[in-house]
């Protein structure tokens, strides 16, 4: 399935991973969207917080200090499609 989202254009990767204080996504979404989500849960899928991002290309930060140390999945939603992906966050 990622390598039919990434011929219609959504993609996304996260730096640094481990992340301690913050971390990177940077995004690209499928032609004619304008808008995604990027949902981040923990292990057992208790979403943490949604990230709203705009323009067919770009990045969002998330601020990681005041979450706690594990494993995290992040998901990218638009346009009836998703990717997602782990990101280890470590104090």
């Amino acid at each position: 399935m990622n390598a039919l989202n990434q011929a219609y254009g959504l993609d996304i990767t996260v730096n640094p991973n481990p992340a301690s204080q913050w971390a990177s996504f940077s995004y690209s979404l499928p032609a004619g969207q304008n808008a995604a989500v990027i949902y981040i849960t923990d292990v057992s899928g208790k979403n943490i917080i949604n990230l709203p991002v705009s323009g067919r290309q770009g990045q969002k930060t998330w601020d990681t200090r005041d979450v706690d140390a594990g494993v995290y999945i992040y998901t990218l939603k638009a346009a009836g499609m998703s990717k997602s992906g782990k990101i280890i966050i470590s104090k």
